[in-house]
């Protein structure tokens, strides 16, 4: 009889071990699998002048990002190379962007 208890108990022991492992397994995968937001994502593709001279630096710097990687963002009456160019300039130095946005 105690032989035959000690295969179950070994049996269970090599059971919950097996489980465990899958367990953390599945649960590594699903971690792996969530994806975090980009705050560039949340980034208008276009904006009128009015509203671009109204952003704060925050935004500017998101925006700037975006454009980095590789965002079409258009500044309303100008071409996407020109806008690119003016939210680059934004970045770096906001009242030069104003004075090229308010001629």
């Amino acid at each position: 009889m105690r032989q035959h208890s000690r295969r179950g108990v070994l049996g269970l022991a090599i059971l919950a071990t097996t489980s465990a492992s899958a367990a953390l397994a599945a649960g590594r995968t699903h971690a792996f699998d969530f994806e975090e937001l980009d705050p560039t994502d949340t980034v208008p593709r276009r904006f009128s002048v009015r509203r671009f001279l109204e952003l704060s630096k925050a935004e500017l710097y998101k925006v700037n990002l975006a454009v980095k990687r590789g965002r079409g963002i258009i500044i309303e009456g100008y071409s996407r190379s020109e806008s690119r160019e003016i939210i680059r300039l934004a970045a770096k130095d906001p009242a030069a962007a104003r004075a090229v946005l308010t001629r």
